[in-house]
């Protein structure tokens, strides 16, 4: 019985291993400054219209929720897919967007950074 309890660690630490030390739960590119403040910039030049850009801030429209809130609502990569493909999300007002990958990727590192 030990020996399988040993077998059972021994295999969860080699598939830990085999991915890095990253936490599953935490993408390793919302851990990348550079990225996070690619997605800053983003947020500023298409989002801060509406949306508060931190959790402190009231949204100038109160139909967008604050920045910080938006990971709550919505699956990361379901809504970086959704932005990419330029399908509206969100409220009735929302504009559509039309993201490059790279513009998306980086705004949900961003919004993951705000967790």
């Amino acid at each position: 019985m030990r020996i399988l309890g040993l077998l059972a660690v021994s295999t969860f630490f080699a598939a830990s291993c085999a991915g890095g030390a990253e936490n599953p739960s935490i993408p390793a590119d919302a851990l990348d400054p550079a990225l996070v403040s690619t997605g800053r910039d983003v947020a500023v030049l298409r989002c801060s219209q509406c949306h508060a850009l931190d959790g402190i801030s009231h949204s100038p429209n109160p139909s967008a929720p604050p920045m910080a809130k938006l990971l709550e609502r919505y699956d990361a990569d379901m809504l970086a897919s959704d932005l990419i493909e330029g399908i509206r999300v969100g409220h009735d007002e929302m504009p559509e967007f039309d993201l490059q990958v790279m513009e998306a990727d980086a705004l949900v590192a961003y919004l993951r950074s705000l967790r």
